[in-house]
């Protein structure tokens, strides 16, 4: 489909245009911040991604705040409703908070290349990642929407996919709202999973899911595991759990046995504060953390420092929660604050380097 080059979208371009070369030529060693405050009619980077080149850049970005004495941080798993997002603004969030890079899925009832915006916009702040997998395309066209991904993944070399939804109870921002209607449960082992897993082993290109902690879902998701051992698994929401009294396995000794069986297997450590509860069961859901102290559990820091690199800092941002990112960025440093230097490094940007292009930082 060609797009009009309209008086606004070629003003954008221009923009654009003159932040790059900015960015080539001058002082501002985190990049500069784009002069866009909106997606709309925002040019589109050229597919395949030229990686090599933003690599660059993001090499760049995290060097400058690791000079500057803060801890930078890769966020790999987030995502953005186009129509609530500000570059600008999040540009100077990012900064103030060390976010070096944001692995930003976009959000739409469909394949969509607003990946390529955000990239285009600002090629110094953001991973291209693909479409996250959530209703109503997942799962309704669920194998449509597997095949748009296939596509564009080979074709356009997105070096992550976004999340996908198999069991997800509603967020605590939804059903505050009353909307229920994202309470999915979806067999990890159906087709749609075995399609997804495929597609990971055949591309090496890693995938999310998130996929809640209960033990009648713990199988199923072992048996896939089991199934592909080359598929690039990311389960997002480390010991997040709703309901603890569906849970009698999860634990750290659990992730430690998956995590010596299952080589290809990381967590995301996304999870919330210490104080966050998940309204329908009244629980603290975040349960890595320990609230007498304020600090993390024992057994999972310790888990953590034996396996740094399967571990990869998250602060899941949402279409609903744009305005959320200084308070996870908080979250996050808290937690990583709690690690040994050593292994906080690895998991707050190492680690997701590491996996996304098999190269040392």
């Amino acid at each position: 489909m060609i797009r009009k080059l309209t008086s606004r979208r070629l003003a954008s371009l221009i923009l654009v245009a003159l932040a790059m070369t900015a960015a080539a030529s001058g002082p501002n060693p985190l990049g500069p911040v784009p002069p866009v405050m909106t997606m709309a009619d925002g040019p589109m980077a050229g597919v395949p991604f030229d990686i090599g080149s933003l690599k660059r850049n993001w090499r760049s970005r995290i060097e400058a705040i690791r000079s500057s004495g803060e801890l930078p941080i890769i966020d790999i798993e987030s995502s953005f409703d186009a129509r609530a997002f500000n570059p600008a603004q999040y540009a100077k969030l990012m900064d103030d908070n060390a976010i070096a890079l944001i692995a930003f899925s976009p959000q739409a009832r469909g394949w969509t290349d607003d990946a390529r915006v955000v990239v285009a916009i600002d090629p110094w702040r953001y991973i291209p990642t693909t479409t996250a997998g959530i209703p109503p395309a997942w799962p309704k066209d669920g194998e449509q929407f597997l095949a748009a991904t296939a596509t564009h993944v080979a074709k356009d070399r997105y070096p992550l996919m976004g999340e996908f939804e198999f069991h997800h109870y509603p967020s605590p921002r939804q059903l505050k709202r009353g909307q229920t209607q994202r309470d999915l449960a979806l067999p990890i082992d159906g087709e749609l999973g075995h399609r997804l897993f495929r597609l990971s082993e055949e591309t090496g290109i890693s995938f999310q899911i998130h996929y809640e902690i209960e033990d009648q879902l713990l199988p199923p998701l072992e048996k896939m595991l089991k199934q592909y051992p080359k598929a690039k698994v990311i389960w997002c929401h480390l010991a997040q759990i709703r309901y603890s009294d569906l849970n009698t396995i999860y634990g750290p000794a659990y992730v430690r046995k998956l995590i010596e069986i299952h080589p290809n297997l990381y967590f995301d450590t996304a999870f919330g504060g210490p104080d966050s509860r998940y309204p329908a069961s009244r629980e603290f859901h975040a349960t890595i953390w320990d609230r007498r102290s304020g600090g993390v559990k024992k057994e999972w820091a310790q888990l953590i420092s034996d396996h740094p690199w399967r571990f990869l800092a998250a602060l899941d941002i949402g279409g609903d929660r744009m305005d959320t990112l200084g308070e996870k960025a908080q979250d996050l440093h808290r937690f990583l604050a709690a690690l040994p230097p050593k292994t906080a490094e690895i998991v707050a940007t190492k680690a997701a380097w590491k996996l996304l292009f098999n190269e040392d930082l």
